[in-house]
């Protein structure tokens, strides 16, 4: 039966919204599937259809949803449209202090992997970055979540090797995900650029780099043009004088040592010759780049990552999802 007419021609209003009624109770009260509807009413499904719609039209049905506390589904979405971001993940924080902010993100960015991750993928992950070596840290134990590789993404050998090396964390990552590793055993930022292509080929080097391109997941902090103390103190940091040149060019942030302005665009400088570790165009190319960071120092430098294209999905704290809420909205 066509719910808008009887056989004797137009359904009278009275009828016709007493029928959209019941269909509305059989299935949001009930839990009746509108197959089974159908049946009830002798209606095709397709009318079902039409007058559950029509329920929520004439206001018959109102849906509402109550998030539950520590949840922001809403700002989530904003934050998604706005920035062009295919997924974010806002996890709430005891306080906006840097060391609660690195630990609710990489508690969260751990939940994330452990209901998205397949057992073949092969992730990257970039080097430096406190959030990450968080979200090794609250996987949970090997073998429960897998992978296929783990693949260091930049240089990662400190002054100072008694502590902070990068390829810890590679390991570290790697273990809890039962992965093979690969690593780049060398210094993220070469003296000149042409002891960056001596780097570049050595055998143990251009093997991992050459897996770059078979990356399915890449898992990245996000800077700030000012190194964070974990990143200076590691070595891998250019000068101030290196720093200000990059500012001079309107860099605001970066992603693996490959800097961006406040757009998202890449900025183009000799010093990204002298950078060991995956490549802009390469890094753009996986088709799954997870950005993990927070704090209100690092707003401008999300923004910027989230509008270039250089990450797919943002997991922050719900201080910084504010504030680049309040920035987007600008």
């Amino acid at each position: 039966m066509d719910v808008t007419h009887t056989k004797g021609g137009a359904m009278k209003p009275e009828y016709e919204l007493r029928l959209v009624t019941k269909a509305a109770h059989l299935y949001w009260v009930e839990q009746v599937r509108q197959v089974d509807i159908a049946a009830r009413l002798s209606l095709s499904q397709a009318g079902v259809s039409r007058l559950l719609r029509r329920a929520q039209k004439e206001g018959i049905v109102s849906i509402s949803i109550k998030p539950p506390e520590g949840t922001y589904h809403l700002l989530e979405e904003e934050l998604a449209s706005k920035l062009g971001l295919d997924e974010v993940v806002v996890t709430s924080c005891p306080d906006n202090s840097d060391n609660a902010i690195v630990s609710s993100i990489g508690e969260a960015a751990a939940q994330y992997l452990a209901s998205t991750l397949r057992e073949s993928d092969r992730v990257g992950i970039s080097s430096w970055s406190s959030a990450l070596v968080a979200l090794s840290e609250h996987l949970p134990a090997k073998g429960q979540i897998k992978a296929e590789r783990v693949v260091q993404l930049m240089g990662g050998m400190s002054h100072d090797r008694a502590e902070h090396l990068a390829e810890n964390l590679t390991l570290q990552l790697a273990n809890r995900l039962a992965a093979r590793p690969a690593f780049m055993h060398v210094a993220g930022i070469a003296s000149t650029s042409d002891a960056r292509k001596v780097f570049c080929e050595e055998p143990y080097v251009r093997e991992t780099m050459a897996l770059f391109d078979d990356l399915t997941v890449a898992l990245v902090g996000i800077g700030t043009l000012a190194p964070s103390q974990f990143l200076a103190r590691s070595g891998n940091a250019f000068s101030d004088e290196e720093l200000a040149e990059l500012a001079g060019c309107g860099a605001v942030g970066d992603v693996c040592l490959r800097f961006f302005d406040a757009n998202g665009q890449a900025v183009s400088h000799a010093l990204d010759e002298r950078v060991v570790a995956i490549s802009a165009p390469s890094l753009k190319k996986v088709p799954r780049v997870v950005g993990v960071a927070g704090g209100h120092q690092k707003v401008a430098s999300i923004r910027a990552a989230a509008l270039g294209g250089w990450i797919q999905v943002l997991i922050t704290d719900c201080f910084t999802a504010e504030a680049l809420a309040e920035k987007a909205s600008l």
